[in-house]
């Protein structure tokens, strides 16, 4: 008897596969990245097709089939038009995306990166605001690298400028709003903050990521 298995996930991104087929991949709540396919879904006339798009939450029923996930049914629970509208939050959003299929390996469970991604998307819905959306990558790119176990202070804070050695203990202590307060931490700061976290990161993991890809409008 075919067993299945209710997930929510997030889509990371997709690709065709021949001319009906599409396939995803996911960051889901209780088996971490998979890839899997949903079948004929380039000729389906079903409105909510945009769940097989990246950023879309959705919840999938599954089964499986050896070692493979299989697509029973679908349901969108978000498709976040409002990032999806705006160019800028829009290229944030690929960058938290791009960053976690990079990060994340299938076959793990991640609990924690799963509700950070699932906070931070909604968080962006509603928040449009330059310099608070540069903070939120900061917080996304810190907490990674302590899931990783690569965070040392020591070593980050010996690379920066006092203004962002100040920025790096707030967000190590998870005073968000002490640093939004300071108007003086500009998008300017912020985004040469996340630069220099990338360059650990590729030290560290050998992962080549770039804020630069994704800023649509520049700052």
């Amino acid at each position: 008897m075919t067993k299945f298995i209710s997930n929510k996930a997030f889509v990371l991104g997709n690709y065709s596969f021949g001319e009906a087929d599409r396939n995803l991949i996911l960051l889901t709540e209780d088996f971490g990245k998979i890839q899997l396919t949903v079948k004929g879904i380039l000729k389906s006339k079903r409105r909510d097709k945009v769940a097989t798009e990246p950023i879309s939450y959705v919840e999938f029923l599954l089964y499986k089939k050896g070692e493979q996930f299989i697509v029973n049914d679908f349901s969108l629970l978000e498709s976040f038009e409002n990032i999806r509208q705006d160019l800028n939050s829009l290229g944030v959003a690929f960058y938290l995306l791009a960053v976690l299929n990079k990060f994340v390996f299938e076959g793990y469970r991640v609990p924690k990166i799963f509700r950070l991604l699932k906070n931070s998307l909604f968080y962006l819905n509603q928040e449009n605001d330059g310099r608070k959306q540069l903070l939120l990558l900061s917080y996304f790119l810190f907490f990674l690298m302590q899931e990783e176990g690569i965070f040392r202070m020591d070593e980050i804070l010996e690379h920066l400028s006092f203004e962002e050695k100040e920025i790096s203990r707030l967000l190590y202590q998870k005073k968000i709003e002490n640093i939004v307060k300071k108007k003086e931490y500009t998008e300017e700061k912020l985004f040469f903050l996340i630069k220099k976290m990338e360059s650990y990161i590729g030290e560290k993991l050998d992962i080549d990521i770039s804020i630069e890809q994704y800023m649509m409008g520049g700052l």
